[in-house]
């Protein structure tokens, strides 16, 4: 068994990876796979599986930003359930910047029904 790395981030890596991301898909509207949340409570996940319990890709907005970043599915699903500041301490990132609480808005934002790029320009102002 080999150990996993963790890559660390700066914040302007993490603002790159972020605006990437959204600029990619800014009219995404976050809904995790029907097998993950069959209530439809509006739970979002770092990471989707399959039917089996087996990774497919990064899930919410703050998961495609850290997998984009280099941090492993495997090691991302740990972060289940956390904030995204609780997600970046988990990490061994500093999860009580100012950063960590921005991206929480912006994961709280998209979980509320905001497109991405609706959840972006509430935090950060106009993507450019």
């Amino acid at each position: 068994m080999t150990a996993t790395t963790i890559p660390s981030f700066t914040k302007k890596e993490v603002l790159a990876a972020l605006k990437e991301v959204v600029k990619e898909s800014p009219d995404t509207v976050y809904q995790a796979p029907w097998h993950m949340d069959p209530e439809r409570t509006g739970t979002c996940f770092y990471v989707h599986v399959d039917a089996l319990g087996e990774p497919t890709g990064a899930g919410c907005v703050v998961g495609a930003v850290l997998h984009r970043l280099g941090v492993p599915l495997d090691v991302l699903r740990g972060a289940e359930r956390l904030s995204a500041s609780g997600a970046l301490n988990y990490l061994g990132q500093d999860g009580d910047s100012q950063l960590a609480i921005q991206l929480t808005e912006v994961q709280f934002r998209q979980d509320q029904g905001a497109t991405w790029e609706a959840a972006y320009t509430a935090v950060f102002g106009k993507l450019r």
